[in-house]
């Protein structure tokens, strides 16, 4: 994967959701680094106030940036962010959706049918929603870019206790498929990253479960990642989210590997033809010291 550079991003305009803390504000803080003007979204205005501040703070030649506080659950509040975001920056270019929640977690017979669907709402729907109001711009434009950050729980085997966040990012997983075929040809692209198992306050709530909920089954490998010190820096996956802005493929899941020992190459379900899995480490070469693509697989 090519390094990201101020030369390639320098007056786009990208809008990163999620931003308030861990992948998405160093997501944002490397796409501004690189010259890119930067919205950052998110529920939380102080979280969001506080980036916003960091990033003009840097003084990143050709930056600008903005703060936009945003529930992407709300379609209609989406619709406004992005409009106030093109009114104060311009047109969007880039698309980081980020944006997500891992609760509710727990037995299913256990879930609030509302808190699942609150969590599709956010996680997928939101995700659909941000794209849909940059798609018309990008499309007149003849060029835009969407990153979908995704997981290594949107495939495989299952993980047991947190379906709603799952199966939410396996849908984003197929949307990242579907668009990318309909959008092949046009200059728009779309692609997934699944970042690893992060330091982040999303990896908190897994350990924080009771055991005696959830079991220990469920607790225990997160736990450990942390006691051991396996976890990643939130600018490992960043970097590689923020360098697939400069890359014309579409329909790719990008999987950030970890210094763990275990497996960091997910493949999407049977039957995603078209789609290509990549695998990235720290060690696999640098973006900015921090990971780069190594290998791809292809089906």
């Amino acid at each position: 994967m090519d390094e990201l550079s101020g030369q390639t991003v320098r007056g786009w305009v990208a809008l990163v959701t999620g931003a308030g803390r861990g992948i998405g504000a160093a997501t944002a803080a490397a796409l501004a680094a690189a010259g890119a003007s930067v919205a950052v979204l998110a529920r939380s205005t102080d979280e969001i106030a506080r980036v916003a501040a960091r990033l003009r703070d840097a003084g990143h030649a050709g930056h600008a940036s903005s703060g936009v506080t945003c529930d992407v659950g709300d379609p209609a509040a989406v619709r406004a962010a992005v409009a106030q975001v093109e009114r104060g920056l311009g047109p969007v270019d880039v698309l980081i959706n980020n944006a997500g929640v891992v609760a509710p977690l727990g037995p299913t017979a256990e879930i609030d049918v509302q808190a699942w669907a609150a969590a599709l709402a956010i996680n997928l729907t939101g995700a659909f929603a941000c794209i849909q109001a940059v798609l018309p711009g990008t499309r007149a434009r003849r060029w835009g870019r969407s990153v979908n950050v995704s997981t290594g729980a949107a495939t495989g085997r299952g993980l047991r206790h947190a379906n709603a966040y799952s199966v939410s990012k396996a849908g984003l997983e197929m949307l990242t498929a579907n668009l990318a075929a309909a959008l092949a040809g046009t200059g728009v692209t779309v692609n997934a990253v699944r970042p690893g198992v992060v330091e982040s306050a999303m990896q908190a709530s897994p350990r924080a479960q009771s055991p005696a909920r959830v079991g220990d089954a469920f607790v225990a490998p997160f736990r450990r990642l942390k006691d051991e010190g396996q976890l990643l820096d939130a600018r490992v996956p960043a970097q590689v989210i923020a360098a697939r802005v400069a890359h014309d493929s579409t329909g790719d899941i990008i999987s950030v590997d970890g210094a763990r020992g275990t497996g960091a190459t997910r493949t999407p379900a049977t039957g995603r033809r078209g789609m290509r899995a990549w695998t990235t480490g720290p060690w696999a070469g640098s973006i900015d010291g921090w990971g780069r693509c190594a290998r791809r697989r292809s089906w």
